[in-house]
């Protein structure tokens, strides 16, 4: 088995898509439906993507701030993979503000306030097979925030035969959506 990199840890900003420039030095993200115009300095309702110095930045990318392995009956599928294990993940932050969230500790936190390490995406399915897991789930937040290091995982996972599934609420943009669904992932909602 290939050697995981997950000790590593790296201080590399990743460079988000689904943005555009604005005066000012502002940037707009359209990643989900709020159309978040962030000043430089700040971040998104979401907490985890932000503008420094004129570009924006996903702050989530490739650090986790939750890993679990789940019963694939824990997620919201039906007759998928059934009996079978499921590599579960989400990052800080999220585009909603629910008061109910059962994730809230994670969900409305900053990336600075969760413990995280760095994970690429490359490791993720090697984490996922080395705990015998057939599937990874993007959940415990909204996955959307986090889209790019789903796509890149996603596309990861698929070299070995692993399903991905996202768990969602699909508060996204037409444009997001179809790039992240052209990598394969389910998106239950």
């Amino acid at each position: 088995m290939v050697e995981l990199k997950i000790l590593q840890k790296t201080q590399e900003l990743y460079e988000a898509r689904w943005w555009e420039r604005e005066t000012n030095g502002r940037v707009h993200c359209y990643l989900c439906p709020r159309h978040c115009h962030i000043h430089p300095g700040q971040s998104g309702f979401c907490f985890i993507r932000i503008n420094q110095n004129g570009k924006l930045y996903n702050l989530g990318y490739a650090s986790p701030a939750a890993l679990q392995i789940d019963p694939i009956e824990k997620k919201p599928l039906n007759h998928f993979l059934p009996g079978t294990r499921i590599f579960s993940m989400g990052t800080a932050g999220c585009n909603m503000g629910c008061f109910f969230c059962q994730n809230w500790d994670i969900s409305k936190s900053r990336s600075d306030q969760v413990h995280s390490q760095d994970i690429p995406p490359e490791d993720v399915p090697l984490l996922a097979l080395k705990y015998g897991c057939d599937s990874i789930a993007f959940t415990y937040n909204e996955p959307t925030i986090w889209g790019e290091y789903v796509i890149d995982i996603s596309k990861e996972a698929k070299k070995y035969g692993l399903k991905t599934v996202m768990v969602t609420n699909g508060y996204i943009t037409y444009e997001a959506f179809h790039e992240k669904r052209r990598c394969g992932s389910r998106s239950p909602i």
